[in-house]
């Protein structure tokens, strides 16, 4: 954890991991492969995080969400691999290749 001041009454702690990296949600393999931040006009910063899922062997193509916080990170990276649960249920694991490679 790195503690940094900016003009501000409260400490802001970030923590720093420098991209790729993997993480695990629900069983499936969640790649960051790259992460780009943007600073919007009233000031907050907005992140673009480029992701890849590995979902029972298959990888899908290369996708960007847009993120605030590392734990928005997660909870959409979760919602991804629901989609991809859901699409295996409903119409098969041929067409979810088919969909997201």
């Amino acid at each position: 954890m790195y503690e940094v001041h900016f003009n501000n009454p409260t400490p802001i702690f970030l923590s720093i991991i420098l991209p790729p990296f993997s993480f695990i949600v629900d069983g499936v393999q969640v790649d960051v492969l790259e992460v780009l931040s943007s600073r919007l006009v009233d000031g907050s910063t907005v992140y673009s995080a480029v992701l890849q899922v590995t979902y029972k062997g298959i990888k899908s193509r290369r996708f960007t969400i847009p993120v605030k916080s590392a734990s928005e990170l997660i909870s959409k990276a979760r919602a991804e691999v629901y989609k991809m649960k859901w699409i295996e249920y409903a119409y098969g694991i041929n067409e979810l290749k088919r969909l997201i490679t």
